[in-house]
């Protein structure tokens, strides 16, 4: 299910946690992702109304996203539904949609699925699990879906920070969590605002007429 790592691919560790404030109920989500220098970044999300293995599943996948493809990825986490599901192969009997956004990221990189004791005093393992409860909360407070945090690795072409998206800015964190496997929240060249380019598109143009005028223009004049 993972994809071969690249030649002299380093490897990224992966911290992934989920909480749920009554299951179903607030639920959030959190990811400490290590780079192979050490560097550090945690990234959160939540959701108002979701269960505990949705937030598993959903820390998995945000996690492994912002990590390059073909990389080597430890990812450790104390929920052994995830572990074992992915291990061992356990049935998959709901939540058909996030397994199947899993399995894409995975097979983009040589993930390595690891289970680790909850409060146990593994440290990051305890921050995804702090992380998560605090995004539970957030969620319930306000009872909309959240996302915070950013991309370690740029992607091709660079994806804009959230900030960049000026007041399309909430509506872009909202977003982000609900986008299927392979697609990105990209800021247009043509008109500046955010689209979702499909796995398939790499353009930097977003589907409205007059901007895909602009992308299309410089091959119609080499056509002449």
């Amino acid at each position: 299910m993972s994809a071969g790592a690249a030649p002299g691919a380093q490897t990224y560790h992966v911290y992934a946690d989920g909480s749920c404030l009554g299951n179903p109920g607030p639920g959030g989500w959190a990811a400490v992702i290590v780079k192979p220098d050490g560097a550090s970044r945690t990234i959160y999300g939540g959701d108002p109304s979701t269960t505990n293995n949705r937030m598993e599943l959903t820390a998995a996948i945000e996690g492994l996203r912002v990590i390059p493809a073909g990389a080597r990825v430890v990812m450790r986490s104390d929920s052994q539904y995830l572990v074992k599901t992915m291990t061992l192969g356990w049935k998959r009997n709901m939540n058909s949609d996030l397994w199947l956004k899993l399995d894409h990221e995975a097979g983009e990189r040589k993930v390595r699925f690891e289970w680790v004791e909850g409060h146990a005093g593994d440290p990051l393992n305890e921050q995804a699990d702090r992380q998560a409860r605090a995004a539970a909360a957030i969620a319930g407070k306000s009872g909309r879906v959240h996302y915070h945090g950013l991309p370690i690795v740029a992607e091709e072409p660079p994806a804009p920070a959230a900030a960049e998206f000026g007041d399309e800015d909430a509506t872009v964190r909202e977003l982000r969590p609900l986008l299927a496997a392979g697609e990105s929240v990209r800021k247009c060249a043509g008109c500046g605002h955010a689209f979702v380019a499909a796995a398939d598109r790499s353009g930097r143009y977003c589907p409205l007429a007059p901007c895909q005028l602009k992308a299309r223009r410089p091959a119609l004049h080499r056509k002449k």
